[in-house]
């Protein structure tokens, strides 16, 4: 897919295409040195990454300001979401070499978002309205790990392959958060993973 119709998909700006664009290339420069993701994703990052990430926005729950993503990585889909707009990200990162990216990428392009150079183990409650993640760790885990952050109404979405219903199979040992899947717009193996505490 093409930013133009990923753009249209997505329904943003010209300006927001336009720091997606100026986001991939310092992706693109920087990739040599760090290996922020799998080079054979560059070529097709528009989908692989971009509308990756930017689905999530479908799934806020209202008035959501306050985003929380963990081990960011390259920013996906943490910086996509501050991209995207409305919210302010913490990006949580313990590689230090990924999270000088990250920040650089912020200052750049004048993102609202923050980088934390630690362990999410390690912080304090942020009180996120929302947590992402993507290709961070098996669901009951990192549940496990991010235990410190999920209050009553904290919405967690999780970007995952198919064979998160493994994952989810002794999901009950470590949470009463709801999962409910739904097909990804990036990938037909790809699902957005949805958590919720019961009322």
């Amino acid at each position: 897919m093409t930013a133009e119709e990923i753009g249209e998909l997505l329904n943003v700006s010209r300006e927001t295409i336009s720091q997606f664009q100026e986001y991939l290339a310092l992706l693109e420069k920087w990739q040599p040195r760090i290996n922020l993701v799998a080079s054979s994703t560059l070529v097709h990052a528009w989908q692989r990454h971009i509308l990756d990430s930017a689905q999530l926005v479908a799934f806020y729950p209202a008035n959501t300001k306050h985003i929380l993503d963990v081990g960011s990585g390259a920013g996906f889909p943490g910086l996509v979401l501050a991209i995207m707009g409305g919210v302010q990200v913490d990006l949580v990162e313990s590689d230090q070499r990924k999270a000088i990216f990250l920040s650089t990428v912020i200052r750049l392009l004048g993102l609202p978002a923050k980088v934390h150079n630690q362990r999410i183990e390690k912080m304090t409650n942020m009180f996120p309205d929302v947590i992402t993640a993507r290709a961070v760790a098996p669901v009951p885990k990192l549940l496990k790990i991010l235990k410190n952050q999920i209050n009553k109404d904290t919405v967690c979405l999780f970007l995952k392959s198919a064979s998160v219903q493994e994952e989810l199979t002794n999901l009950q040992t470590y949470s009463n958060m709801i999962p409910t899947t739904y097909p990804s717009l990036s990938s037909p193996d790809g699902v957005v993973l949805e958590m919720k505490n019961k009322c």
